[in-house]
């Protein structure tokens, strides 16, 4: 293809104004391309968000309205989280509603080879053996076949490739850093930052942000910073959920309870733009990510940005993701070291949690 054509791309993505992490990481990789010169074209799987398509890709056969575009452009991208298109995946009662969902992919794929390119935010990992095996074994052929798919780690890619028994060649399961194309939103100093926020000015402040959910693991964070007993440190969750059901209603009175038995650990729930979120991450001196699951995570990729030092659970993605200064963790009581031992340290210090230098523990 000429390179000075224009290349016209289709976005399948969640997407601003809607609120959600996949979205906000697919616009910036959008507003690249175009300052590049392509047409790029946005379609959200959920009716919602700033795009040029809204359309409903929820469940059955519906994945399948794709192939009306897919003669229109060079290249389609879908941003991939299974809740987007699957109405009950892990669920018995919707399993042939699944079976429908995963077999019009499998379409797709064939249909457009040439064109198609998968990026994987969340794939489950299905059982082999439960009411649910012909899925498995179809989702398998599901990712045997996807023309090109982007993860972040090679933790996900060889994760991906061990539970479903594949042997995908190199150019079909890439790996690209999941900051590749993160910008600040806003630029500013610590100091400028937590004058804007109200933050004390000197004490030493961790950050838990983002959506609140249980797999976000901020109680955990809550408890282990109380439990170290620390002086001039605060820990601040900031963030909004996501989506209300009982669990997660639940689960944020739960985070509000931790933080009224505490004078250090504030909760702070409302809905951060994308500005908002960059200030907060400025004003930290440490952004603590305590997940209990994730593949990997926007949050890790905006401290990166800020030269921030993170404090990482070592599940899913996160151990990659990590730069020098960063401290990882296994566990609730280690965790509660590690805070410990951030309070002490300096941020432009790179230590691991073996208390070693990155060069020492390699």
């Amino acid at each position: 293809m000429n390179s000075e054509a224009t290349v016209k791309y289709l976005f399948v993505t969640t997407f601003p104004p809607t609120r959600c992490g996949i979205g906000t990481y697919a616009s910036q990789t959008v507003r690249r391309l175009r300052e590049c010169g392509n047409l790029v074209d946005v379609l959200s799987p959920d009716r919602l968000g700033n795009v040029d398509f809204a359309w409903n890709l929820l469940g059955g056969f519906k994945i399948l309205k794709l192939v009306a575009l897919l003669p229109f452009y060079d290249h389609v991208v879908v941003q991939y989280n299974w809740t987007f298109f699957y109405r009950g995946l892990l669920d018995n009662e919707c399993r042939w509603d699944s079976l429908c969902t995963t077999l019009s992919f499998v379409i797709l794929w064939i249909l457009g080879r040439r064109k198609i390119e998968v990026v994987g935010h969340e794939i489950p990992f299905l059982r082999r053996k439960s009411q649910l095996s012909l899925n498995f074994q179809l989702f398998r052929w599901k990712w045997k076949l996807v023309p090109k798919l982007i993860l972040h780690t090679t933790r996900e890619r060889e994760k991906l490739l061990q539970h479903y028994a594949l042997s995908a060649n190199a150019n079909q399961i890439q790996i690209c850093p999941h900051h590749a194309d993160f910008r600040k939103f806003r630029d500013i100093s610590r100091e400028a930052a937590r004058d804007e926020l109200g933050l004390p000015p000197d004490d030493k402040i961790f950050l838990c942000i983002g959506f609140i959910q249980r797999h976000k693991g901020f109680d955990r964070a809550m408890r282990a910073f109380e439990k170290a007993s620390l002086t001039k440190t605060q820990l601040y969750v900031v963030g909004s959920l996501r989506l209300e059901y009982h669990d997660t209603i639940e689960y944020l009175a739960e985070l509000h309870s931790l933080a009224q038995a505490s004078a250090n650990v504030h909760l702070q729930e409302h809905f951060l733009t994308d500005e908002e979120f960059d200030t907060w991450i400025a004003a930290s001196d440490w952004v603590v990510l305590p997940y209990r699951e994730i593949w990997s995570s926007s949050v890790a990729a905006r401290a990166r940005l800020f030269h921030r030092p993170a404090i990482l659970s070592t599940v899913g993605g996160l151990p990659e993701q990590g730069a020098d200064g960063d401290l990882f963790f296994d566990d609730d009581e280690e965790l509660v070291q590690v805070f410990r031992r951030a309070t002490e340290a300096q941020n432009e210090q790179s230590i691991s949690v073996a208390g070693m230098s990155r060069a020492e523990s390699a």
